[in-house]
């Protein structure tokens, strides 16, 4: 074990939040699951929640989700899945604000349901403007205890420089890994939702009894235009029960078939989000 991780180790089982910042490839996933499952290994109730709209881990993408660790585990796919929050986009710089309160909202959730340490794992989004803004927006939603900051050089520095004196921080070399193309990163996206989708099922929804609202990220398509496009579907607790994408529109009657593998008779409302699926 090295010292370096062995002091990220100690202050993070000390904490209650954590939340691990870094640029895209820096190995941040890689870090909250090991850490999760050392905490668990531990013997401690750990909760992660994954705030990476694109390369989401805990849920597909387009979503921020909410998992619990009980065991030391090798892929942070592997935690068992809580909760949901459905924003319909797959890049933070549209819906700061939004990202940001549903990963709080999680961090509540999974301290609601036990979990003594929380880690939230974040997307690479750190430099410019709207990396500065949307990781403000985030640290001041969740307040965390600790922060992790994985880092070539200093580039987490004007955003850890806001904070002196507010949380632990740790800071770690980032990992040496390959750096990801565009085109690898959206393959992988691609890959993650057929997997969710995996066995979906095609279900008429009656927008008579079923509510239809556009996903939090502000006005979206019409009903109209869904045709193609990755849908949240909810239940009366208000929660995202699953994804779908739609495969027709039937304005005449007013229904909505959807592919999904969510069970048709607990949907209660439809978000319709911004991204077209593409099944094949």
């Amino acid at each position: 074990m090295s010292s370096s991780w062995a002091a990220a180790l100690e202050v993070v089982a000390a904490a209650r939040v954590t939340l691990v910042l870094g640029a895209t490839d820096t190995g941040k996933s890689t870090l909250v699951t090991r850490l999760a499952g050392a905490l668990a290994g531990a013997g401690h109730a750990v909760g992660v929640v994954d705030a990476d709209l694109g390369q989401s881990d805990v849920g597909p993408p387009t979503t921020v989700g909410l998992g619990r660790v009980r065991a030391p585990i090798q892929r942070l796919a592997e935690a068992e899945l809580v909760a949901l929050e459905f924003l319909g986009v797959t890049s933070p710089a549209c819906c700061m604000r939004q990202t940001a309160g549903s990963t709080a909202r999680l961090v509540r959730r999974a301290q609601a349901i036990g979990c003594e340490r929380v880690l939230v794992d974040t997307s690479g989004l750190v430099a410019g403007a709207f990396g500065h803004a949307l990781k403000r927006l985030k640290l001041d939603a969740v307040r965390p205890d600790a922060l992790v900051a994985l880092q070539h050089a200093d580039e987490c520095e004007p955003i850890l420089r806001e904070y002196a004196g507010g949380p632990i921080v740790v800071r770690l070399p980032a990992a040496r890994t390959a750096r990801r193309s565009a085109v690898a990163r959206r393959q992988a996206r691609q890959q993650a939702l057929q997997a969710h989708l995996r066995g979906a099922v095609p279900v008429t929804l009656d927008l008579g009894r079923v509510a239809t609202r556009a996903a939090p990220t502000g006005r979206g398509p019409a009903v109209t235009e869904a045709e193609g496009l990755l849908v949240g579907l909810g239940g009366h607790d208000g929660c995202t029960l699953g994804l779908g994408w739609v495969s027709a529109v039937d304005t005449a009657r007013a229904r909505l078939t959807v592919a999904t593998r969510v069970e048709a008779e607990t949907i209660t409302w439809v978000a319709i989000g911004r991204e077209r699926y593409r099944s094949g």
